[in-house]
């Protein structure tokens, strides 16, 4: 009984490590680099926040992952879909507001 409790409490930590994401659709408001010279962020029109982590310095704006193997390819996405005024889709960690997909809508 007691190894099946800890496979339990072991199983719940893990989940609720797993930070939610979710989608968010519509036009770039902005695109710009950080401060830093490194953090790309931006901005979509119609959605608003203001407890992003990734880049302090703005709490109302996503940042891509830097670490991500896609990173540059995302950044030009997001520079050509601003560039057309198009909506784009983006799944964003909600705790920290990292660009995990995004595509063209």
């Amino acid at each position: 009984m007691g190894e099946m409790k800890y496979l339990l409490v072991l199983a719940l930590s893990l989940v609720s490590s797993v930070s939610a994401a979710d989608w968010h659709q519509g036009e770039l408001e902005y695109v710009g680099v950080g401060y830093d010279g490194e953090t790309i962020t931006f901005s979509q029109v119609g959605v608003s926040r203001n407890n992003c982590t990734c880049y302090p310095a703005w709490p109302t704006r996503n940042c891509l992952d830097r670490s991500r193997d896609t990173f540059e390819q995302e950044y030009a996405f997001l520079l050509s879909a601003k560039a057309r005024g198009i909506s784009v889709s983006v799944n964003v960690d909600e705790t920290t507001c990292k660009v995990i997909g995004m595509y063209e809508k």
